[in-house]
């Protein structure tokens, strides 16, 4: 027996609800876990600087994997060879640091794990090494001012 416009509005309705509730708890549970882990932050520091401490180029390569990359456009992006770049990717993995965001045409491309925006790994990292957002050397010095010539 088909069922009126109305009763199917409010079944779908009622869905809609049972949604909304599930996502605010799953917000909920985020919030509560971020806030515990920057709670303990000179532990979670540690346990990075334990994992980044064989060097720079697995900082460079964290870094360097920003969602929009391929692991030959990572090599490209910091001028290293693919190998170079392919064992700490998975290195990085491993470490649930990294995961692999989308794959096209047979190309995976690598992100970070939300656990870089709740513990602040990157801005960590840039310290750490001297290095810009991407994964690129930091300059340093003073920047040079453009001169108009008269």
């Amino acid at each position: 027996m088909p069922r009126d416009e109305g009763e199917l509005q409010d079944r779908d309705q009622q869905i809609l609800n049972r949604l909304a509730k599930i996502q605010h708890k799953v917000d909920s549970i985020e919030q509560t876990t971020a806030f515990a882990l920057r709670a303990d932050k000179s532990r979670q520091e540690g346990s990075l600087k334990e994992i980044f401490k064989n060097g720079k180029r697995l900082a460079q390569v964290y870094l360097a994997a920003d969602g929009t990359r391929s692991v030959q456009e990572v090599a490209d992006h910091l001028g290293m060879k693919r190998p170079n770049v392919s064992r700490p990717l998975s290195q990085l993995h491993v470490e649930g640091l990294l995961e692999i965001l989308d794959t096209i045409g047979g190309k995976d491309y690598w992100g970070k794990t939300p656990i870089d925006r709740t513990i602040r790994i990157t801005p960590l990292l840039c310290d750490m090494f001297n290095l810009s957002r991407d994964g690129t050397q930091r300059k340093t010095g003073p920047v040079a001012k453009n001169k108009k010539r008269k």
